[in-house]
């Protein structure tokens, strides 16, 4: 992908599909009609936050890039909940109910997982870079000091 994405906007909108989906879980959704559609949406989530990470990861002078890399980590936070939900769940489109979705859903589980563990790595490595940037160093001290008396 060589265009500009606009990680902001492509966050709320995957933030929206997981609260349809967390609702849905809530509902009496005929399995009939939503599961498959459901299991498509997981997936595209799935695609799209792997998408997310890998742009926002390359991209490092992008301004913004620590507040979407926070945005995306909490985007995971509740993508796994719902992905739990349905795995543990007794919702009408779970695995509870339809066993045969269950491995599939705890390797998007899994996956969210790691792209957490990986957002929090850099999160911390550019926080600690910042901080090292904003020391000041003892000569720069003295100076300033100096610049008082």
């Amino acid at each position: 992908m060589h265009r500009h994405i606009n990680f902001e906007d492509s966050i709320f909108i995957i933030n929206t599909r997981i609260r349809i989906i967390r609702d849905m879980l809530l509902l009496d959704a005929d399995p009939e009609l939503f599961l498959e559609k459901t299991l498509d949406d997981v997936n595209f989530i799935d695609r799209t936050l792997s998408i997310l990470l890998e742009q926002l990861s390359a991209n490092k002078h992008f301004i913004e890039r620590t507040e979407q890399f926070h945005n995306l980590a909490e985007t995971e936070r509740i993508f796994g909940e719902v992905l739990s939900d349905q795995i543990d769940g007794d919702s009408d489109i779970s695995a509870g109910q339809f066993p045969k979705i269950r491995d599939r859903l705890t390797l998007l589980w899994n996956h969210t997982q790691e792209r957490r563990k990986t957002i929090g790595n850099i999160i911390d490595s550019e926080t600690e870079g910042v901080l090292i940037d904003s020391l000041v160093s003892s000569d720069e001290l003295s100076e300033l000091f100096q610049s008082l008396k």
